[in-house]
């Protein structure tokens, strides 16, 4: 919808005419915004993304054909064992052998090429060891670590319960001088070849626990190899386990929290957060200093558990009953960082329609960015998703992450000397604020389509996201934040001009080995113009006005 202004003294345009208020030449164009429950806004890092390369949901279940295909993603993740990565015994070749002969980087390669020929990015972890849930194991030896690094690892019987029964399971020993060692010198080579490869959005942390998870809970549960207990965790740790499920000293967090800082300064770096310790260490300012962006957040079983861990949330913790202040920093991180989920197995006896909605509630409260497109029940079902519990789990995917609309505002505009201001409100109507370097402005653009004034913009996209604490909202609460747009009419042609907003993606690394160019950001708008820019005003100067 346009407004055109009228104007009544064209020749006295700039000035206004007969000492009445000017409101001068330009004109909101009003366009409402799209709401989350209607649309999902493909955008990069936000929504569903191709969790272990698995295609997106419901187009990748042939049984869902009743529901139309998810927008494309920009994202992808992989997994990879060391084991993989490093077969051949370091000490076997000679000391100044290159990279490519020490280590195995072809499906990470592999990988890589994949997605950037799909113009998607990829986040990627490494594992050294991972409980679930191969469907063949040879030699009935769960292992993924290299056999030349068993000599720092335990071998526990197979167990009778789990989900490999039968399957002898081999853990690194955390705390062993030579996996630390061994495992720093993978992950050094690892940013050497791909810290400065634009394809690699996000590297998790990586190198201790149950899929580099950062917890031991599968070793206390079902291999009864529980960490130290609350009691004694201070002083066999270095900081304080209250159930269990830790294993790692705080000597060896800090070894591996410089390992994988120093290897991936520039590339955003996320933490399962399970250990309070790798977590502390992680959200230092030191360490947020040394690389692009501060760490973010990886959060396992949405729709099962909180993103945010025991430790941090539950009552009788003793980092909550001790107010620690990592606690309110972990919360805080959580509102400005990037937060990656998957879904979790709905637990048995859960109601599906309770699973769905806490996934959808969990997204909004602790401002989850992305959500993964497997692991959820109906991911793999041989019958059409129930259409109420579709809408759910839609609704958790399209108000994840940042969803921005730019809007002028009707009555704003005012006119002084030359100078043609009008106000513009931008909102996110998203779950969380965008973590990369987005450049957000405006442009005026004449009637045969060109560029003819740039434009900055002053609002800080990142700030703006709504911090809310209750456990049972159905959509975010939008967040705002206006400013007045300047336009300087002198030596402006007569003519109808169109003031558009743009958000540019400038998340680029120094010296780049692969370089990724992505467009505009796309809002939650209607009217974008081929070059990814959104109408918000007109700006009509009549002929014979003196500019």
């Amino acid at each position: 919808m346009k407004a055109l202004v009228t104007v009544v003294c064209a020749v006295a345009l700039v000035s206004g005419c007969g000492g009445k208020s000017n409101p001068g030449p330009l004109s909101a164009m009003v366009s409402p915004p799209i709401p989350p429950s209607v649309q999902d806004i493909s955008n990069p890092l936000r929504g569903q993304y191709e969790d272990l390369l698995i295609p997106l949901f419901p187009q990748g279940n042939l049984a869902q054909q009743r529901y139309p295909a998810w927008p494309a993603s920009y994202d992808a993740s992989m997994r990879i064992s060391w084991r993989q990565l490093q077969p051949v015994d370091p000490r076997t070749l000679p000391p100044d052998a290159p990279d490519d002969r020490k280590f195995d980087f072809s499906a990470i390669d592999d990988a890589l090429n994949k997605v950037g020929n799909r113009n998607m990015r990829l986040t990627l972890r490494v594992l050294a060891y991972n409980s679930c849930c191969s469907d063949t194991y040879p030699d009935n030896t769960n292992i993924a670590i290299p056999d030349w690094m068993r000599p720092a690892s335990i071998s526990y019987p197979a167990p009778t319960n789990g989900p490999a029964p039968g399957v002898t399971q081999v853990v690194p020993n955390w705390n062993d001088p030579g996996y630390l060692s061994a495992f720093a010198d993978l992950l050094a080579a690892l940013g050497r070849r791909y810290d400065r490869d634009e394809r690699l959005s996000v590297f998790e942390f990586s190198g201790y626990g149950d899929a580099s998870e950062n917890n031991i809970d599968y070793l206390r549960d079902v291999l009864k190899a529980p960490g130290p207990s609350a009691d004694d965790s201070v002083a066999k740790l270095g900081y304080y386990s209250q159930f269990g499920d830790q294993s790692i000293t705080a000597d060896s967090v800090r070894r591996l929290v410089a390992a994988n800082v120093g290897a991936f300064p520039h590339t955003q770096l996320v933490v399962t957060p399970d250990n309070p310790e790798i977590v502390r260490e992680l959200l230092a300012d030191d360490v947020t200093k040394k690389l692009s962006a501060p760490v973010g957040l990886r959060a396992n079983c949405l729709g099962a558990q909180a993103p945010l861990p025991t430790w941090a949330e539950s009552a009788d913790s003793h980092y909550v009953k001790s107010d620690d202040s990592l606690v309110n920093a972990l919360k805080q991180r959580m509102t400005s960082a990037l937060v990656i989920s998957e879904w979790c197995r709905m637990p048995s006896g859960t109601d599906p329609r309770a699973y769905y909605e806490k996934a959808l509630h969990d997204v909004i409260r602790y401002h989850v960015s992305m959500t993964s497109s497997a692991n959820f029940p109906d991911r793999d079902a041989t019958s059409a998703m129930d259409p109420k519990l579709y809408s759910l789990w839609a609704q958790a995917n399209a108000s994840a992450g940042y969803q921005y609309s730019a809007d002028a505002q009707p009555g704003s505009q005012s006119l002084d000397g030359k100078t043609a201001t009008i106000s513009v409100a931008w909102t996110n109507y998203g779950s969380a604020a965008a973590s990369e370097h987005w450049s957000p402005g405006y442009k005026l653009v004449d009637f045969s389509g060109t560029v003819v004034r740039s434009l900055p913009a002053a609002v800080d996209l990142k700030a703006l996201v709504h911090d809310d604490s209750s456990p049972s909202r159905d959509e975010p609460v939008p967040a705002s934040s206006t400013e007045s747009v300047h336009v300087d009419l002198t030596g402006l042609a007569p003519g109808h001009y169109t003031l558009r907003a743009s958000v540019e993606w400038q998340q680029h690394k120094p010296d780049a080995s692969h370089t990724v160019n992505y467009v505009p950001m796309a809002l939650a708008r209607d009217g974008r113009d081929g070059s990814g820019l959104y109408p918000v005003a007109t700006l009509d100067i009549p002929r014979g006005a003196t500019t």
